[in-house]
């Protein structure tokens, strides 16, 4: 043993899907999520010895959310090592397992352990603190790691755009000195202009403006994001009250009524999801007299049909919104029914990232004063070395600091 911070990217240094970070300290090590690469990636198996395979050497890994990308492999971690995560991930992972079984699969939700915002857990050396974050993940964390004085902070994926932004910079601020900073870069690589990312409030005015212009209104987004679906139920019940009597269906499926049953018990405060209909044949007849916003899924036939029949026979007053990633329209049937919708003159995309601008990183740094900066969850890019105080990092390397 001896006072040494050691830290280790197994993955995440050029890559943004599939991070793992050791940090050590004397007889203690922990890893800070374990998840799959993003599908693009064509990346192996990601094997450490001690957390994956051999005699277990991990006191815990933690997770700061829930998205696949981040938790995706927990399953490969030895069974002896302690998992941690939030009640809401874990709810979350277990509501993918009950609907969709060849999610998780191999994930034993009895053996994981739940932490509290802003309740302290010790593990081994070190004392961690987990952070109410700003993510299109809800309940995402950031981790203050401390060991004897010497201050981590790991800030898992977040934003400065979302709708918690002041409660994030509030907290961050109360930590003290902040030794080693070791921050999500997703948008230092990318080539359209992040720095213009909408805020989540101009999400939910285009988002009202489409629901109101439009009677018949289909969307797809991530069945997780739970700010964008209060966009959604916000606008409906607002829409509602403007047109009384005659209202507007919000429609979503079974698994996506099991979500929202998740975000309103964990997180009552943010969600409440006020008028949602679940989807059957039974109300295809009032759908089509009153007029809805319904939140589809691709892979389901009658959803693909459904928006078929309104794209041929009404696309004058109908819209697709996309409201994810753009990249992921380039391939499969995603860009199979958005380029039908773009040709019939139907398809808008609202979308607001989860990850932090390079400009609001930038400023994040500069409040935060870190001695050293450590970039993951990000591809290759000069603008890395644009952060004040970065140091370099490949995978697989260790980064050593004196206490």
């Amino acid at each position: 043993m001896d006072n040494k911070i050691r830290v280790t990217v197994y993955r995440g240094s050029e890559q943004i899907g599939g991070c793992c970070t050791e940090i050590s300290y004397k007889n203690t090590r922990i890893a800070i999520d374990f998840g799959s690469p993003l599908p693009e990636d064509a990346t192996k198996e990601l094997d450490v010895i001690g957390l994956t395979k051999g005699k277990s050497a991990f006191d815990a890994v933690l997770f700061t959310h829930y998205h696949g990308d981040h938790v995706g492999e927990i399953g490969r971690i030895n069974s002896d090592i302690p998992v941690y995560m939030g009640g809401f991930a874990k709810d979350v992972i277990a509501a993918y397992k009950r609907y969709n079984p060849h999610f998780f699969a191999d994930v034993d939700i009895d053996r994981i352990d739940e932490f509290v915002p802003g309740n302290e857990i010790t593990i081994g050396s070190f004392r961690i603190m987990p952070i109410l974050s700003d993510h299109s993940a809800a309940e995402s964390f950031m981790f203050l790691i401390q060991a004897d004085n010497f201050q981590i902070l790991h800030t898992g994926d977040f934003r400065l755009h979302g709708l918690y932004r002041e409660e994030l910079l509030s907290s961050v601020k109360k930590l003290g000195k902040i030794d080693l900073l070791i921050t999500e870069g997703t948008t230092l690589s990318r080539k359209e202009d992040a720095n213009k990312a909408y805020t989540e409030e101009v999400v939910e005015n285009l988002m009202r403006n489409c629901i109101y212009e439009n009677k018949y209104c289909f969307t797809i987004l991530s069945s997780t994001n739970f700010d964008r679906f209060k966009d959604i139920s916000d606008s409906v019940d607002r829409y509602r009250m403007d047109n009384y009597p005659r209202g507007k269906y919000f429609v979503i499926d079974e698994f996506q009524k099991s979500l929202f049953e998740i975000a309103e018990k964990r997180l009552p405060d943010r969600y409440l999801f006020r008028t949602k209909t679940t989807y059957g044949k039974n109300i295809d007849a009032g759908m089509e007299d009153k007029g809805f916003i319904m939140m589809i899924r691709p892979s389901k036939a009658d959803h693909e049909a459904l928006l078929r029949k309104y794209l041929v026979e009404c696309p004058e007053k109908t819209v697709l919104i996309y409201s994810m990633w753009s990249g992921y329209m380039k391939k499969g049937k995603l860009k199979e029914l958005t380029d039908m919708a773009h040709d019939k003159g139907c398809l808008r995309i609202i979308h607001s990232s989860g990850h932090v601008t390079k400009q609001d990183l930038e400023s994040f740094v500069e409040m935060v004063e870190p001695e050293k900066v450590i970039v993951i969850h990000t591809e290759k890019s000069e603008e890395i070395n644009k952060l004040k105080n970065q140091i370099s990092i490949e995978d697989g390397e260790t980064k050593v600091f004196e206490i």
